[in-house]
């Protein structure tokens, strides 16, 4: 008899070591932390991320979530984070935040690990119900949430909440290839990345005494934004003074308000007699 109730205290004990292992490992993966929270409507297709002193809205993005309603609803933690990860269909995301099992947050999915084999056709669904049940984002996206949101962030996912717009509507890109870049992707070598050019080269040279614009011959051009837009948000470093002979070094710099690529040039002025 004692040999009974000695067995079954012991699997009494177990069993309760395992449940409280098993809460322990839960609370440490998935308790409540950092500075945002992130709300998801599956109808709009809208992410907005909420600052938790503030309560304001610090980024607004498009997304895709699950076709059919496909995507998890409740509250939830942030888990792990990937900078690549393997996802459903024997394809790839960038910058991946696991929200709950297995949904994510990561880009649009690409056929390698490789910057320029993004799905095309996918990457235009975004605003739309689209993917397998995780959200999809554009890089941009995903990695703000990825570099700015701890583990433990909060994520609300839903239907009812009106979230707002992002600034721009979504990119739309060309599918005549079924591979390509995304437009945001922050890689040096995307092709998206706006362009910031002295022309003719000649406006390097200033004679003693005459005025200096500093815009003078800059151009810029963007695949994603109107000329306009992009000239008025060039910003520039440095002077030149017309009435000392010498070397000027001016940078500018711009940021494709679309895309939020960056582009920066230094010029070296040279005022002569």
């Amino acid at each position: 008899m004692k040999s009974v109730v000695k067995k079954a205290w012991i699997v009494a004990l177990t069993l309760c070591i395992v449940a409280c292992s098993g809460m322990v490992s839960k609370l440490d993966g998935r308790a409540a932390t950092g500075s945002y929270t992130i709300y998801v409507n599956r109808q709009s297709n809208i992410v907005n991320v909420v600052d938790n002193n503030s309560n304001k809205m610090v980024r607004a993005m498009y997304c895709s979530t699950g076709k059919d309603n496909g995507t998890i609803t409740g509250t939830f933690h942030t888990e792990e984070k990937y900078r690549w990860h393997a996802l459903f269909g024997d394809v790839y995301g960038q910058y991946c935040t696991r929200i709950h099992g297995s949904y994510l947050f990561h880009s649009i999915p690409y056929y390698s690990e490789n910057h320029g084999a993004m799905e095309t056709e996918e990457f235009n669904k975004l605003g739309t119900q689209a993917s397998m049940g995780c959200v999809r984002l554009a890089v941009a996206d995903a990695k703000w949430i990825y570099d700015h949101c701890d583990s433990g962030t909060t994520v609300v996912i839903g239907d009812k909440k009106n979230l707002v717009k992002p600034a721009f509507d979504p990119i739309k890109i060309s599918t005549k290839k079924k591979a390509g870049w995304d437009p945001t992707d922050p890689d040096e070598d995307n092709p998206y990345r706006p362009t910031l050019k002295l022309i003719p080269k000649e406006n390097k040279i200033i004679k003693k005494g005459d005025s200096f614009d500093p815009m003078r011959g800059i151009k810029v051009s963007s695949k994603t934004c109107d000329k306009a837009t992009l000239l008025s948000r060039v910003s520039i470093s440095g002077t030149v003074d017309t009435d000392t002979v010498g070397s000027y070094k001016v940078k500018y710099s711009v940021k494709d308000p679309v895309t939020e690529l960056k582009k920066s040039l230094v010029i070296n002025y040279e005022v002569v007699d």
